[in-house]
């Protein structure tokens, strides 16, 4: 059996999460999948290339969240650092967007970013739960209090953008708090990520 040929940017992922942990192997499925072993855990990878057929997007499902405690999500971020001598492979890892868990990087870096700037504000904010996501946004449910509030973070290229949903709210005041620290939290994000 020949071995499976894999475009240059799934390959180059594939391999690099596999060195990064230790004792994983690599299984390479078809020409647009790898899936990386680790113990009875796997990382599945597949490639999917836009109809134009320029840009590539690296949809990586890890249900045990091996990369995040590995700490890989910097990494694959900036998958294209250390390639700069091979030009080819450079402008092709510059172009692809990595989807890990339904969410880009760079978005899941913001949605960090969201959970921690609540905290920073008051200990009175907590996350409850993602009820949806999309490669570049995601719905969320957060609690002041008692208080429960629904918020939409945007991650567009040139800004981030937070909306909340505050039916639940009954109390003025509060709702009032929370309308101002979102706009805080906004403000927060589009100087940490996009200035």
């Amino acid at each position: 059996m020949s071995e499976i040929k894999q475009h240059q940017v799934l390959a180059y992922i594939s391999e690099k999460i596999k060195s990064a942990i230790a004792d994983a192997k690599l299984e390479k499925q078809s020409e647009t999948v790898s899936v990386i072993k680790d113990g009875n855990d796997q990382i599945h990878l597949e490639q999917h290339t836009a109809e134009s057929g320029s840009g590539i997007t690296i949809q990586i499902t890890d249900k045990k969240e091996i990369l995040y405690s590995e700490d890989l999500l910097e990494t694959l971020q900036n998958i294209e650092e250390g390639t700069e001598s091979q030009k080819e492979l450079y402008g092709a890892l510059s172009s692809t967007t990595v989807v890990v868990n339904g969410l880009s990087i760079e978005t899941d870096f913001v949605f960090q970013a969201v959970k921690d700037c609540f905290d920073t504000l008051s200990s009175s904010y907590q996350f409850i739960k993602t009820i949806s996501k999309r490669v570049n946004g995601l719905t969320i449910n957060f609690q002041f209090g008692d208080h429960k509030f629904q918020l939409t973070v945007v991650n567009d290229p040139e800004s981030v953008i937070l909306t909340c949903e505050l039916e639940e709210v009954k109390d003025a005041k509060v709702k009032k708090t929370i309308e101002g620290d979102v706009v805080k939290v906004q403000q927060a994000l589009n100087k940490l990520f996009k200035e």
